[in-house]
């Protein structure tokens, strides 16, 4: 068995190439040839944290390029989430991936699932801005300045002409931090800025964050402008306030992740602020040209992401093809 660890996977996944295999694990989702369960959970409540279990199940030769792999392949991330980590010097997020062979069901790799996790979710909301967002040069808004946000760049980058990248968290340090590295990495114009200026000045945004409540005024959106919403995934918890969902045209991941896990949306529907028709698709519609991304360049549009678990799949197939391909990793028997 293969063992990737974080920086194996640094290695052998680049963002384009994940954003290619997620968009065709999401059309073979639409063909109905992916078998993705309802994610389990369990809460910790004595630490406010919860354990996800997220598996899912890929055919032989399902599509060309990176999601197919010849005998087919199953799959499950474990991870966790305990909020008071970080006041203990430890990541929020813990997490693991294991890839079977669609074969013999026989493990065929582990993975670290902190960065599968990361990169999935960013070249997921790739996909849904590259059929949502308006034409034209964009001013990114980076709201969190941790490490989906900087993934989230990266994933942008790929799909959009930036003209500037906003950086708005809670801790002006880190903002600072991820401003400067992306300035020196990219050469692109980069400035910090509060959640609320962010907003006003930028046509396209990302929200990266552990906030349980909204972050800035769905009022003051401007007309045309996209949001990639993917740091709450608790049906009591938000990122966007019930008028930026109520103006905006909205495209979640799946039925079975944002649409019964967001609080973005559940909230506003509870409310009657929004009826079950205000979600015009998921994600799979999205790319197999079933429903349309936006409908006039005015329009606001909301991806709203709570995570499926084909996206860890096809992502962790990537990963082991390239490893193999390579001799990256180290291999061991159980």
């Amino acid at each position: 068995m293969l063992i990737l660890t974080e920086e194996d996977l640094g290695q052998v996944l680049q963002m384009s190439e994940v954003i290619s295999a997620v968009e065709e694990g999401f059309l073979a989702v639409s063909r109905g040839k992916v078998t993705v369960p309802e994610r389990l959970r369990a809460d910790a409540p004595w630490a406010q944290g919860v354990m996800l279990e997220m598996p899912s199940v890929l055919p032989p030769d399902d599509g060309p390029g990176a999601a197919a792999i010849a005998s087919g392949a199953l799959g499950t991330k474990l991870a966790t989430v305990f909020p008071n980590n970080s006041k203990l010097g430890i990541a929020t997020v813990q997490a693991f991936y294991i890839l079977l062979s669609g074969a013999t069901g026989a493990a065929i790799a582990i993975m670290e699932g902190r960065f599968i996790t990361a990169i999935r979710t960013a070249a997921t909301s790739a996909v849904a801005t590259k059929f949502m967002a308006g034409t034209g040069p964009k001013r990114l808004a980076i709201i969190g300045a941790g490490v989906e946000g900087t993934f989230h760049i990266d994933a942008m980058r790929e799909i959009c002409d930036l003209s500037q990248v906003v950086i708005s968290s809670r801790s002006q340090e880190r903002a600072e931090a991820l401003a400067w590295a992306t300035r020196s990495q990219t050469g692109l114009d980069v400035k910090t800025a509060t959640a609320a200026e962010a907003v006003l000045s930028c046509n396209l945004i990302c929200t990266c964050t552990t906030s349980p409540g909204p972050l800035f005024d769905g009022r003051t959106l401007s007309a045309g402008t996209h949001i990639n919403a993917v740091g709450a995934f608790t049906p009591d918890t938000r990122e966007l306030d019930t008028e930026a969902i109520r103006r905006a045209r909205v495209i979640i991941d799946a039925q079975s992740g944002a649409g019964r896990e967001a609080g973005e949306l559940l909230i506003p529907l509870t409310e009657g602020a929004i009826t079950s028709s205000h979600i015009k698709g998921e994600l799979a519609d999205l790319v197999s040209g079933k429903v349309p991304g936006r409908t006039s360049p005015e329009e606001i549009t909301v991806f709203k992401s709570c995570g499926v678990a084909i996206e860890d799949l096809v992502t962790a197939v990537l990963a082991y093809k390239n490893a193999v391909a390579r001799g990256i990793g180290q291999t061991a028997d159980f």
